[in-house]
């Protein structure tokens, strides 16, 4: 074999050994980064559930100079500037989130929900469908609720009954689909079914002074003297400086002639 020719090879295969170690360097040292970015998002995360968003803030920046482009960071980082107000910032930030991984069930559901509160009802719905579509996604009871709620901003009640009803299917004691679903049943003049979600609801949550006052209304409408005056004691003695508590007050005052 030809002496420059057996040198030129030599040279090759020593530039591919270079570049494939190189190459594992960099891999490994991507995953480091993402470890590291991972453990500052979920430190970012338990301080911003706390409220305390500077530090939550401190924590994020952190894991977005490791990894920008880590999707579950983004998508934290847009809620935490959803609660600052920062709606511009948040915007981007889901948006950031979703191109870097579409399949990100938690961004979705947390940009359906930004969606909504922000009146883009049909928009937050899609972002929800999405999040409710991931079988693996853990909370997809609560994504159906959440639709439900945006749904009635419209309102649309019986797409929003849909919706509630497939939470229930998902978790039958979720106590915020059982008091959706009394409420819908009583405004749509089916009172005892409303009855038996409130009842429900009763079972696996504790009281407040709104589910008190609607029990109050079912009871009111379904003409049960003695129920309804045992929620309006109950609403009384445990929440007696709410507002529910003075509605119920003056919806029980005569008026003078």
């Amino acid at each position: 074999m030809n002496r420059r020719f057996l040198n030129a090879v030599m040279v090759l295969l020593l530039v591919a050994v270079a570049g494939c170690a190189s190459s594992k360097e960099r891999e490994a040292d991507m995953e480091k980064k993402n470890n590291r970015a991972e453990t500052h998002v979920m430190l970012g995360a338990n301080y911003l559930q706390r409220g305390q968003l500077d530090v939550a803030k401190e924590e994020l920046d952190k894991a977005l100079k490791e990894a920008p482009d880590n999707s579950q960071a983004n998508n934290i980082m847009a809620v935490l500037q959803w609660r600052l107000k920062k709606y511009d910032e948040a915007e981007r930030f889901f948006r950031k989130a979703l191109d870097t991984n579409p399949a990100n069930s938690s961004a979705h559901h947390n940009y359906g929900a930004f969606l909504c509160d922000r009146g883009k009802l049909d928009a937050g719905v899609r972002h929800f469908d999405a999040a409710a579509g991931d079988a693996l996604y853990p909370y997809t009871a609560e994504v159906n609720l959440n639709a439900g709620v945006c749904l009635m901003k419209k309102p649309a009640p019986a797409e929003a009954e849909k919706y509630f009803r497939e939470a229930l299917r998902i978790n039958p004691k979720l106590p915020s689909a059982l008091y959706q679903m009394a409420k819908l049943s009583l405004d749509s003049g089916h009172r005892l079914s409303a009855r038996g979600f409130i009842e429900r609801y009763f079972q696996s949550a504790e009281d407040t002074p709104e589910s008190l006052l609607l029990a109050v209304r079912i009871e009111r409408a379904l003409g049960n003297k003695n129920a309804e005056a045992s929620y309006a004691l109950r609403l009384r003695n445990k929440f007696p400086t709410s507002p529910e508590a003075g509605q119920l007050h003056a919806a029980s005052t005569p008026k003078k002639k």
